[in-house]
């Protein structure tokens, strides 16, 4: 069975990559699509620079997409930008996985309606983790740990869901002790 290929939003991004876990993105897809807005988010932060330019040198699965249909974005945008806020990088992810037939990894509330809205199948950094672990890439105890890590870095993750998935796998659901 040949694996999906899929956009990726910088949030997701950001949260594997603090987790040391983009090449393991290549167990779930075969192609990583880096939209131009979300490669220019994370090549302002200096912690994601370095690491992702290494990442697309060395892993060919993970691919710059800088050609879309700027148009439709631009369309997309004009409501966000009316309310103050700036999505580029999720609209980007959804038109260019519309236009190659894509998945659409991107945990942003909003970019998820969009997503639904071109037809496309779409997932967060939880369903990323939790496939990882299914696929025993890492033990429970170190899954719980990914996730304890991300709530306290303020990566938003649905807890309730998590939680539940913890305790399926055997974990003690985070709380408050963790910093959660």
């Amino acid at each position: 069975m040949r694996l999906p290929a899929c956009t990726i939003d910088a949030s997701s991004v950001i949260a594997l990559d603090h987790l040391n876990l983009l090449p393991q993105l290549s167990f779930l897809f075969s192609r990583v699509l880096l939209p131009r807005a979300v490669q220019i988010e994370l090549f302002r932060r200096r912690a994601t620079k370095d690491r992702l330019k290494a990442v697309l040198d060395s892993y060919a699965f993970v691919e710059r997409c800088d050609d879309y249909d700027r148009g439709t974005v631009d369309i997309l945008l004009i409501e966000r930008a009316a309310q103050g806020v700036e999505d580029r990088g999720e609209a980007e992810a959804v038109v260019q996985a519309a236009e190659v037939g894509a998945m659409v990894v991107v945990d942003d509330p909003w970019g998820r309606k969009l997503a639904e809205s071109f037809g496309r199948d779409f997932h967060g950094t939880f369903w990323i983790l939790k496939r990882l672990f299914e696929l025993g890439l890492f033990s429970s105890a170190a899954c719980r740990t990914h996730f304890a890590e991300l709530f306290h870095r303020g990566i938003r993750l649905p807890k309730t869901s998590v939680n539940e998935f913890l305790i399926e796998i055997g974990e003690m659901p985070l709380s408050e002790i963790d910093g959660v």
